[in-house]
């Protein structure tokens, strides 16, 4: 320290970025604050740093000026470090620090809203001649920024095809579930589709999202909107902009031929994406039967207390209930019907003339050419029945388990009858089965866990293999499964 003769000051001024500052190695000067001395230096705070008017390509941001301390001795140089509520962070000579790092740190005390945060700084100086430091730290100053973070309305109103294109209409109304918009910034609402009046049919929903200081405003159609960058897009997720209406955000359109009863409208207003979801709704099954010789225990029985015996559904498709298909074994010479109705014939399927034909008392059974696996499916939107060859994967399985909450899911337990007659059998069913309380199964084949069938849906569905378990309400049921397509259904009593 004998050639060290003293430090005579040191000086820190903060300095924030403007929209304007952009050569650091000029750097724009900003109004000098409150200055803070230490010896015979000072301290001097200055404005606000705005991340949002920095240049996209800034590494750094000036959070003081630094008047260096004074040495008699060259051989040693100064070395700072700013600390930020206790933080510390590298500084450079020049009072800049990295940009990346303050925000993030102003973001995780603070959050996301941005708004002015102050931070309590103090820059500690090193002085070394690379043998012998000393340091000094200066006086509390305040540092000042806003993250660079888009703003977060408190409410989001849908606009468009499904309201008549309303103004300030509140009825759908997008939510965020309550609670802070920065911390939980996604917002969502659900919407019906557009149909044409006259029609009936289904048109293309265009729209645009606003915000609660447009719904606030005098002048509507003058203020900004969300919409899509691009006029007349479709995509049912990308980024969206904001801005003058048909300048900058143009309307976002989810296709008519998209088949969907509703929408879910997805915006994450912090990211600035959205995502748009078909919203179909099954509503109840209206489901057909097969009965004949090759169908159950061939007895042709069609009574409503011969489902699952003689009577096999068509079981719905899992995302449209007016699909209705059936996969089994079906051998050359054997008939079948199909019936709407258990215990009645008025309405059915048949085969004339070898042609499939509807409601037709005089219609002979319908057979198929060669023995095999077949999918037969209604399309009841179209009232057409096709009858072609299965060509998937069959196991072929020796029982049929329901475990569950009910029984302690032993897969083993609750076992279910097939329906086979000589021909294959892939049909299984159980007669008045109770549920006590609510309940929850799965379809398990062969008393273990190896091969098993879950989904979501109920009383309806098609299960997949290790899917999720069945909610079954509390009841009494026919319950009819088929181990080819994993599709089950619950018939209440």
């Amino acid at each position: 320290m004998k050639k060290f003769l003293y430090i005579a000051a040191m000086t820190l001024l903060l300095a924030s970025c403007t929209e304007d500052y952009k050569d650091w190695a000029n750097p724009q000067s900003n109004p000098q604050g409150e200055v803070v001395t230490f010896g015979t230096g000072s301290v001097a705070a200055t404005g606000v740093i705005d991340f949002a008017e920095l240049a996209e390509d800034v590494e750094w941001v000036k959070v003081c000026d630094i008047n260096a301390p004074a040495s008699n001795d060259t051989a040693y140089a100064p070395k700072y470090t700013i600390i930020l509520n206790g933080q510390e962070f590298p500084l450079n000579a020049d009072g800049t620090m990295s940009a990346k790092d303050l925000e993030a740190y102003v973001v995780s005390l603070f959050g996301q809203a941005p708004e002015v945060r102050e931070l309590t700084a103090k820059v500690k100086c090193v002085m070394t001649n690379g043998t012998t430091a000393t340091s000094i730290m200066s006086d509390e100053f305040t540092v000042r920024a806003i993250p660079n973070t888009p703003k977060v309305s408190s409410a989001y109103y849908y606009i468009g095809s499904s309201n008549g294109w309303t103004p300030y209409d509140a009825t759908y109304m997008l939510s965020n579930g309550g609670g802070d918009v920065y911390a939980n910034p996604v917002f969502t609402v659900v919407v019906p589709a557009a149909f044409n009046a006259e029609t009936g049919a289904r048109e293309d929903n265009w729209f645009k999202i606003y915000s609660q200081e447009t719904m606030d405003s005098e002048d509507f159609w003058g203020s900004d909107l969300i919409g899509f960058a691009e006029n007349g897009a479709n995509e049912m997720s990308g980024n969206f902009v904001e801005g003058a209406n048909d300048v900058v955000a143009f309307a976002f359109k989810i296709p008519g031929d998209i088949r969907a009863d509703k929408y879910r409208l997805t915006f994450d207003m912090l990211n600035r994406t959205f995502e748009f979801e078909p919203i179909i709704e099954l509503g109840t099954p209206d489901l057909w039967y097969l009965v004949g010789s090759c169908v159950g225990n061939g007895s042709w029985g069609n009574a409503p207390d011969a489902l699952g015996t003689a009577l096999v559904p068509l079981y719905p498709a899992k995302d449209n209930y007016s699909i209705l298909s059936y996969v089994g074994y079906f051998p050359a010479g054997q008939g079948f019907k199909l019936i709407h109705t258990p215990g009645n014939w008025d309405q059915q399927w048949g085969m004339s003339n070898g042609v499939l034909v509807k409601n037709d008392g005089g219609s002979g059974n319908i057979e198929v050419a060669e023995d095999g696996y077949y999918q037969i499916t209604y399309d009841m939107e179209m009232d057409a029945v096709t009858i072609t060859k299965y060509t998937g994967a069959v196991g072929v399985y020796s029982a049929m388990g329901m475990p569950g909450g009910y029984q302690d899911w032993n897969p083993s337990g609750t076992l279910m009858t097939g329906m086979g007659t000589a021909y294959e059998n892939h049909d299984w069913y159980r007669k008045n089965m109770t549920f006590d309380n609510d309940t929850e199964l799965k379809f398990a084949a062969d008393g273990s866990w190896a091969v098993n069938w879950g989904s979501s849906l109920f009383p309806v569905g098609v299960g997949e293999g290790g899917g999720p378990n069945i909610p079954v309400p509390a009841g009494t049921y026919d319950i009819v499964f088929n181990d080819i397509m994993g599709a089950y259904y619950f018939i209440a009593k």
